[in-house]
């Protein structure tokens, strides 16, 4: 199985959207981390079996969805039921359903999440019992040195040694034979685990959760085989009349001929065309085997509002830093309000404990760029900056 490709998207608006994770997937790429200021989701972002962690200030969704759901299993099989003769083969196991997990300050509206196990293969169904084939009967021969062939016969006329009329009888017709057995089912396969569903969020959601992490439902198995009838009884092989003289044979006609002479012989001597025919072979047994599978193992959902230190501990120094660099793009596009509000976001993740080991030279970071924006809401100039030193 190829490893899942990993990549990391950073900005400070980021939207994920169908055409983004179609091209994605179709890359390979199975495990992706977003690190924004602002996040919005549009429409369906479907990542099978995957992996999308979110870090953000605020998350928007637009009749969205984010899916990871455990991708549904290929028919491990072309046809409903085996050949005859074969077992089922067996059907796929689901896959398992991938995490989602989001961490953010502000949720503005909440996109439906699952990540759901995908439901197991079905079984393909048993063949049926072969049909058994029936040797056919050998026709009479004459053997000269007997009165009649290998499956015997009699003299029907003589004259001294110099005239026989015989007949030598066909082989008596063999017994069909039993029916082929009907083959069991595959197994079916088993459903996918449930994935997992964690969003963590500094206010409380202004709307409702839509999210699901069931498991896999188990695949149906396909039906059992059934037995072949018996083979029939196969047909008598043909007697034939023979006429000889002075050891050598001037006439071999089959029963069954429209000859005179054949027709005479058989209503003189009441001769059948055939030998006896066999008899039919009783049936095949039906398969009764049905087998079965289990659902996966349920995921975890859970989705709760935090206290200001434990969401801190989800952001770290690298995080931080990217926070100061939003903050500084919307100030080199004269969003001042927006700059202000995403540098002080940082110094609040600071006050609540957020990267520790780096917390000083962050906070100087931050707190320098709140002080080129002037109270009003509009950046420092220089001649501000110089009659604020005097």
């Amino acid at each position: 199985m190829p490893e899942t490709a990993k990549l990391r998207i950073v900005g400070r608006c980021v939207e994920l959207d169908a055409g983004l994770a179609q091209t994605l997937v179709a890359r390979g790429i199975g495990e992706i981390a977003v690190d924004a200021d602002l996040v919005r989701v549009r429409g369906e972002f479907v990542v099978p079996g995957g992996t999308v962690a979110i870090r953000c200030r605020e998350l928007s969704a637009e009749e969205a969805l984010i899916d990871v759901c455990g991708r549904a299993p290929p028919l491990a099989w072309s046809a409903p039921r085996a050949d005859a003769g074969q077992a089922g083969q067996d059907g796929a196991a689901g896959a398992d359903g991938g995490v989602i997990r989001i961490v953010c300050e502000r949720l503005l509206s909440v996109p439906r999440l699952l990540a759901c196990g995908s439901p197991g293969g079905d079984s393909q169904g048993g063949g049926n019992g072969l049909q058994p084939t029936t040797p056919r009967a050998r026709d009479g021969a004459f053997n000269k040195a007997k009165d009649g062939g290998p499956f015997g016969g009699r003299v029907l006329k003589k004259f001294g040694l110099s005239y026989f009329l015989s007949v030598a009888y066909g082989e008596h017709g063999h017994d069909g034979g039993r029916g082929g057995d009907g083959l069991p089912p595959g197994r079916p396969g088993c459903g996918g685990d449930g994935g997992g569903v964690d969003v963590s969020s500094g206010a409380p959601s202004p709307t409702p959760f839509e999210a699901c992490a069931d498991a896999g439902a188990p695949g149906e198995c396909g039906s059992a085989g059934k037995g072949a009838k018996g083979g029939t009884g196969g047909l008598g092989g043909l007697n034939r009349l023979y006429r000889y003289q002075w050891f050598k044979k001037t006439f071999d006609l089959p029963m069954n001929s429209g000859n005179a002479e054949v027709a005479w012989a058989r209503k003189s001597y009441g001769l059948a065309p055939h030998a006896a025919s066999g008899r039919a072979g009783p049936a095949g047994s039906d398969s009764d085997v049905g087998l079965t599978a289990h659902a996966g193992a349920p995921g975890v959902v859970r989705c709760r509002s935090m206290e200001a230190a434990d969401l801190a501990t989800a952001f770290d120094a690298g995080f931080l830093r990217q926070v100061h660099d939003w903050a500084e793009q919307a100030l080199d596009c004269a969003q001042v309000e927006a700059a202000q509000e995403i540098a002080r976001w940082g110094v609040s993740l600071l006050d609540a404990g957020a990267a520790p080991a780096d917390s000083m030279s962050l906070r100087r970071s931050l707190e320098q760029l709140l002080s080129q924006i002037r109270p009003s809401g509009h950046p420092r100039s220089s001649t501000d900056a110089v009659a604020g030193e005097s």
